[in-house]
């Protein structure tokens, strides 16, 4: 089993001549996945605004545009949770299947996309339920949903990997593969704590550049559990 320092050689020499492909490939899967979360924090933001008016002190036109703007609120959370299931979970499985590509091989930007072609019901499912077990283990025991999500952590890579899995077997697989090896995932991810104590140097402008190091680690983390 080779070591968090290896596992991120191994991911810099796979971005030699590739970086700046993958860089974009990040940004525009960040971007998209933005989308989501901006409607749901444009929600909270109001919504925590519209919590420090006192209903006492509003006439009855206050009252109509409180109302209004709690419909809003709701609005854009629906929105960024439809786009969240929709759009962000596929290209999630896409972005996964771009850099396992560059685990070997040089990718197209077009892999990004990969998820929305390739058994997107399955990939937008599957990664809902991850979802939905994960806040529910977290809500039951802390701890557990901790471990669990790191459990979770290479569906997204298997989906990508394997078009043919159904959701159930992803699952088992990835409970099967991560027995032993969660420990090392938080090790690996726990190893960019030196980078990311720069990014704050920068404002956290340097994290946009650091994420597809962190990405190609975590594919060839992927890579050596499914060559094991």
């Amino acid at each position: 089993m080779l070591k968090s320092k290896e596992l991120r050689v191994k991911a810099w020499n796979s971005l030699k001549g590739k970086y700046w492909m993958a860089f974009i490939a990040v940004i525009v899967a960040g971007i998209i996945g933005s989308v989501s979360n901006g409607f749901i924090t444009f929600g909270q933001n109001l919504s925590e605004v519209l919590g420090m008016v006192d209903p006492s002190e509003m006439d009855s036109t206050m009252m109509a545009g409180a109302m209004l703007l709690n419909v809003v609120v709701i609005v854009s959370a629906i929105i960024g949770l439809i786009v969240g299931i929709f759009v962000t979970n596929a290209v999630t499985v896409g972005l996964c299947n771009y850099f396992i590509k560059n685990t070997d091989s040089k990718p197209s930007l077009k892999d990004v996309f990969s998820g929305f072609k390739v058994k997107y019901g399955r990939n937008i499912g599957t990664l809902l339920l991850v979802g939905i077990k994960t806040v529910l283990w977290t809500i039951l025991f802390i701890i557990p949903g901790i471990i669990k999500s790191y459990e979770y952590a290479i569906i997204p890579y298997i989906l990508a990997d394997d078009p043919e899995i159904s959701s159930k077997d992803a699952f088992a697989k990835a409970k099967q593969m991560m027995k032993g090896n969660k420990w090392r995932l938080f090790k690996l991810e726990f190893s960019f704590i030196g980078w990311f104590l720069l990014c704050i140097l920068t404002l956290g402008l340097g994290t946009f550049f650091l994420m597809p190091y962190i990405n190609a680690a975590n594919a060839e983390f992927y890579a050596e559990l499914k060559n094991n």
